[in-house]
């Protein structure tokens, strides 16, 4: 993904990324990263990845326009902490965020590539209906996911201004550049999308928010996330989801929701558990796990890893499968 929150970018995934990425949650920050022997690999091979957290102290997150959370000055120490200690020098890194820190909307648009100004405008718009007046400063990118009503449709991905310029600044008091800026389920979406089929859609819920992520022909195609930790009203987000995509059926038919091919995880949450709990309860498969070990043979086949495939199955830090696909990035 081209940096998630810089303006204008009319690509939501980019192929290259830097060998280290942070993963940002509500209470802590992470540092996934592979050591000086491994560099020139996409992803490191798992028994070799350095991973270091340390937890966020208490009011470095305060409360943005529409709940959008914006750091304060606090998270440059945690940032210098775990270059310390991590013992690297790191240049460039790739951070995650969580969901809820964006807003995602679709839309579509006659010709972007043509009237790439005008697009910028009707998205702005649209984005401020959500944020409401005064609109605040917004950072944006979008990409076309395929064919709409109209002639292309667009998603598109915005976040605070500030909260995007405070994040910048924290790493870059530690000399770190900020190439890329995604939200968590966009991350394992970059990973996953290479073990699901091609027609196929996942659900990725750690934290305070649902987000349900579809793939056509291998592509995104639509997304929706829903910031909640209530299962009851995530699943009626996925559900609903689910509606937008195809009128809500598979290439036979059948409900998407129930039996569309898709993942979950992480394993353990609460949304998830209520997700595999409905399809059962409705006849439908039970959702591919999405953990380290079930994406294993996909991790191992990028370029430049090695290492058993077993080596993954220990504990699912879902803050390394997020690591893992913010450094694959995507095609």
């Amino acid at each position: 993904m081209n940096n998630l929150l810089q303006k204008i970018k009319p690509r939501i995934f980019r192929p290259v990324r830097p060998p280290h990425a942070f993963v940002l949650t509500r209470n802590r920050l992470v540092y996934v990263g592979r050591p000086a022997s491994t560099r020139k690999s996409l992803v490191t091979d798992p028994v070799a990845v350095t991973v270091i957290s340390r937890p966020l102290p208490e009011g470095t997150l305060r409360a943005g326009r529409d709940g959008i959370p914006i750091p304060d000055r606090g998270l440059a120490a945690v940032v210098s902490s775990l270059v310390h200690a991590a013992g690297v020098r790191i240049s460039g890194a790739s951070l995650v965020i969580p969901d809820d820190f964006v807003r995602v909307l679709a839309i579509d648009v006659d010709d972007s590539e043509r009237n790439p100004k005008e697009t910028e405008e009707v998205i702005l718009w649209k984005f401020g209906r959500i944020f409401g007046e005064p609109v605040p400063a917004l950072r944006m990118s979008w990409q076309s996911v395929g064919a709409g009503t109209e002639a292309v449709r667009l998603l598109a991905v915005a976040t605070l201004e500030e909260t995007a310029a405070q994040l910048e600044a924290a790493f870059g008091d530690s000399g770190i550049r900020v190439g890329a800026i995604e939200s968590a389920a966009l991350a394992v979406a970059s990973l996953a999308r290479k073990a699901l089929p091609a027609d196929s859609f996942l659900v990725w819920a750690d934290g305070d928010a649902a987000t349900t992520v579809f793939l056509k022909g291998g592509q995104l195609r639509f997304l929706r996330t829903k910031a909640t930790s209530d299962p009851e009203e995530a699943l009626q987000e996925i559900r609903l989801a689910a509606s937008f995509v195809a009128d809500g059926t598979d290439a036979e038919g059948a409900s998407l929701d129930v039996h569309g091919v898709c993942a979950a995880g992480p394993v353990g949450s609460p949304i998830v558990d209520r997700f595999r709990a409905f399809r059962a309860e409705q006849g439908g498969p039970v959702p591919t796990a999405l953990t380290r070990a079930t994406l294993a043979a996909h991790i191992l086949a990028l370029p430049g890893l090695s290492g058993a495939a077993q080596t993954l199955a220990g504990v699912d830090d879902p803050a390394v499968l997020v690591a893992l696909g913010a450094m694959a990035g995507g095609d």
